[in-house]
């Protein structure tokens, strides 16, 4: 660490999550600067980084220019699919490390490469309509589709039909969310929803992490995950039937570094994946690998940034799935379209020792995003315990401490217990 301790590293975004990035670079002694086009107001991580810059990540050439001048030593992006291109230029301009091409980052990130990347190595997937032949008169709520964006993230664009009268316009309203103007229209799902985080090291794909996935539907507008346990219930079967198909498929990419994780259905009778990304996850699943396996990848893509390899021990080594006690992240949803006046609890629940983190994403004054996307969520809180019954009591009295209201009083805390 000291070889790296005092070099600069540009993170590319600044939102609340990144926050994450600018702390683990810390960790590892580096220095950081956070740029994009937004006000830090608007851009949180700004204010926790050495310094920030105001610079457009589509601005290719001022970057460079920048990144020269101020001797930096590499570059990150974590959480957004929409920086992964710019990542890949600058790097490759600026001619510092990273663990994608331009290329790979787009067969990953649409959702229908992603489905064919699948099928061609035997990975189970999620069964879809072809858009064009589809036949909207057979929605009912017991035959019900799924429509989203194929190159969009955070559940946004997002729908669920049921109803053949409503199927034009939550069809418009899906495309409206795609770059592309295309769309996957795919079986709804009424099972199991599990997520995986795998690292890679020199072309090793380790599996760091399995979770059972919890979700909050909405009527109509998608759904945002409210809960997330490890390790997950189907760990040793999906073992036993699906890592290595996964692992292959993943080799023959010729991915050689980085993270990346995937989201699954599951059920008696398989696995269905539906969605990848290759970088960190919103599911923030390093605070968890952190506590059980002391390996953590938001500070490995960091070591990675200025040195261009992953860690200077082993991946393999440290992580293993089948964390050795209960672990569970609940996301605090609020009432979409909200504005928040107050907000109480938080301090009694950071000085609970089960609590490991409680990260916060609004503050009073401000407006929750949409419902039905990441945008809901309020917090994010990372419990450690040994049994299930002190999982429920703790939960229990996380929603029973933290309040946040609105100017009138009204309580805008969904509880999804």
């Amino acid at each position: 660490m000291s070889s790296i301790k005092g070099k600069k590293i540009l993170i590319l975004g600044g939102n609340a999550l990144t926050i994450d990035i600018v702390n683990a670079a810390h960790a590892l002694g580096l220095y950081t600067i956070v740029t994009d086009w937004n006000t830090p107001d608007k851009s949180p991580a700004k204010l926790v980084a050495d310094e920030y810059w105001m610079d457009s990540l589509s601005d290719i050439e001022n970057l460079k220019r920048k990144i020269e001048a101020h001797h930096v030593s590499g570059i990150i992006t974590g959480f957004s699919d929409s920086y992964l291109p710019y990542y890949a230029r600058l790097c490759k301009v600026a001619n510092l490390p990273c663990y994608a091409t331009e290329e790979v980052f787009e067969q990953t990130l649409d959702k229908a490469q992603f489905k064919q990347l699948c099928q061609a190595y035997d990975v189970p997937v999620v069964p879809e309509y072809n858009a064009d032949t589809f036949t909207p008169a057979k929605l009912s709520p017991s035959n019900r589709v799924i429509i989203k964006p194929v190159d969009n993230s955070g559940s946004r664009g997002i729908v669920i039909c049921d109803n053949p009268k409503e199927w034009q316009v939550q069809l418009a309203y899906s495309k409206s969310f795609s770059a592309s103007g295309h769309v996957l229209i795919e079986q709804y799902m009424e099972c199991d929803d599990i997520s995986f985080e795998y690292k890679i090291q020199d072309g090793e794909i380790i599996l760091s992490s399995i979770c059972d996935r919890y979700i909050y539907k909405t009527a109509h507008f998608g759904s945002v995950t409210k809960e997330l346990i490890y390790p997950s219930n189907y760990t040793d079967r999906y073992l036993r039937e699906v890592n290595d198909r996964v692992i292959a498929m993943f080799k023959a990419m010729h991915l050689q570094n980085g993270v990346l994780f995937m989201q699954a259905f599951a059920d008696n009778e398989g696995f269905y994946f539906y969605e990848m990304g290759y970088r960190l996850s919103g599911g923030r699943h390093f605070i968890f690998t952190e506590n059980q396996n002391n390996s953590n990848a938001a500070k490995e893509l960091c070591h990675f940034a200025v040195t261009g390899s992953m860690a200077d021990y082993s991946l393999k080594e440290r992580n293993n799935p089948n964390f050795k006690d209960l672990c569970c992240q609940i996301s605090i949803l609020c009432k979409g379209d909200t504005t928040i006046y107050s907000i109480k609890g938080l301090e009694e629940l950071r000085s609970l020792s089960q609590i490991i983190d409680l990260t916060t994403y609004y503050h009073p004054g401000e407006t929750v995003g949409k419902e039905g996307t990441t945008a809901q969520i309020f917090a994010r809180v990372h419990i450690v315990v040994r049994t299930q019954k002190e999982l429920t009591s703790i939960k229990q009295h996380i929603f029973q401490t933290l309040s946040v209201q609105d100017k009138f009083g009204n309580q805008l805390i969904i509880k999804t217990l």
